[in-house]
């Protein structure tokens, strides 16, 4: 059977064949896009409370249509599909609303869906959404343990889904230029890479427990982790406790050291092989509300280089966060307003390569750019995505191991054959949660 989309497909084939141009115009050819139902991607979002950035960056696209949401809290369920109504009237008008993420993978009309709950929940519906059939954009860190992640990587095995993850710096323009100026070797023996954070060490004060709102269903919010009292302080700022997030190490961290690595592919110094130990220390006042550091370093030790994780409140290089790769001639520095080339100079001050700057506005459309790739694959039924979940899963495994190496104050070293530590009872016992309230640890 020759659908619209196979047509314009083979239509595109035939021409490049033949040496000339499409006899149809790229404008046709987007109108002929816009206009065909065969080529529309349904969409679905699970968990609404970071304003659905994702699915926004997706309907910048007329082909892809946002047609389900889902979220635990009523009135923000509500306010976020106005939103997107308003914003959006030709390609997110008829919405549908979930409370259960179940009813909402039921619908068969759905193409794909975005996950982007609190951590703890990613695996659970990871898992249910690649049994239904979904193509999956996770959101970053892909999940909330070492074990998870591997789960994750199971599954996907078994389903062969199409599947990204929300590292979407990899699909940045500033990255993918910085990732050309690796390639050319300019900078020399590249020897430590620098990836940081800079923030406010102030103090969260403690909030008391209170009652539930009316619009949430708390239950399905906890979901697998610990059952605990209502606290609007720990609903809201959920990253800074264990139960549901990791911290600015799993948050921010897993960006940079997925950037990080990107680079080091194009420098073919490293393609993400595991650290030969890491080691992680970090400040928190005892009195601040959250559980997670306020400041953090991690080293994670490679045998020709290190990477370095600085979590603090100086700036570096004159940026509050970034990726930093360090050559015996020039440094590359490069984040979400662009990159600057720094040479190193010899003994007689002269310069050993040209300076190159970048500047441009925050961010630009990374987002966009990598939630279309994501699109573009369900299109295509191709598994290619820009971060496939092994490599979301690695990022977020190293920020693991930081943390773990923190909690137990040692270093540790991970058998990524074994799924285990080396040697290391204590951080063994961070590898795995438990699940709660009925909820069951997915089985592959």
């Amino acid at each position: 059977m020759t659908t619209r989309r196979n047509f314009l497909k083979s239509s595109g084939l035939l021409a490049a064949g033949l040496g000339i141009s499409p006899l149809l115009s790229s404008e046709t050819l987007h109108s002929m896009k816009q206009s065909a139902p065969s080529d529309r991607v349904h969409i679905g979002v699970i968990g609404v409370g970071m304003e659905c950035a994702d699915m926004a960056g997706m309907l910048a696209n007329s082909w892809v249509h946002c047609v389900a949401m889902c979220d635990v809290d009523k009135e923000r369920l509500k306010s976020q599909a106005a939103d997107f109504k308003k914003r959006f009237p030709e390609n997110a008008a008829n919405i549908k609303l979930y409370g259960d993420f179940r009813k909402l993978l039921e619908d068969k009309d759905i193409d794909g869906v975005i996950i982007a709950t609190p951590d703890h929940w990613h695996t659970y519906i990871f898992g249910e959404a690649l049994k239904a059939g979904k193509a999956i954009y996770v959101e970053k860190p892909v999940a909330n343990s070492i074990t998870e992640c591997n789960a994750m990587m199971d599954l996907q095995q078994k389903y062969k889904g199409i599947v990204t993850t929300g590292l979407w710096q990899t699909s940045q323009r500033y990255f993918k230029a910085a990732n050309e100026i690796l390639k050319t070797g300019v900078l020399g023996d590249v020897y430590k890479v620098q990836i940081f954070l800079c923030q406010s060490t102030n103090l969260r004060p403690p909030v008391e427990d209170s009652t539930i709102p009316s619009s949430l269903d708390y239950n399905m919010w906890l979901g697998p982790a610990p059952q605990r009292p209502y606290n609007y302080g720990r609903a809201r700022g959920w990253r800074g406790f264990w139960d549901y997030g990791g911290g600015q190490q799993t948050d921010w961290g897993v960006h940079w050291i997925d950037s990080a690595f990107d680079g080091l592919k194009a420098l073919g110094i490293n393609d993400r092989t595991y650290p030969l130990s890491v080691f992680s220390t970090a400040y928190k006042d005892r009195t601040s509300f959250n559980e997670t550091p306020s400041c953090q370093t991690t080293i994670f030790q490679y045998e020709n280089f290190h990477i370095e994780w600085a979590q603090q409140v100086a700036h570096l290089y004159n940026r509050d966060q970034g990726v930093v790769w360090i050559g015996s001639n020039a440094t590359l520095v490069c984040n979400r307003e662009g990159y600057e080339l720094i040479p190193v100079k010899n003994r007689e001050g002269v310069e050993l390569t040209h300076r190159a700057q970048l500047v441009g506005p925050f961010e630009d459309g990374g987002i966009r750019d990598h939630a279309t790739n994501w699109g573009e694959c369900i299109q295509n039924i191709s598994p290619q995505t820009n971060s496939p979940i092994e490599k979301g899963a690695f990022a977020t495994i190293l920020a693991h191991m930081a943390n773990i190496s923190y909690l137990t104050n040692t270093q540790v070293v991970y058998d990524s054959k074994a799924r285990k530590f080396i040697n290391n009872p204590k951080a063994d016992a961070y590898l795995k949660p438990l699940y709660h309230n009925g909820w069951e640890f997915p089985g592959i």
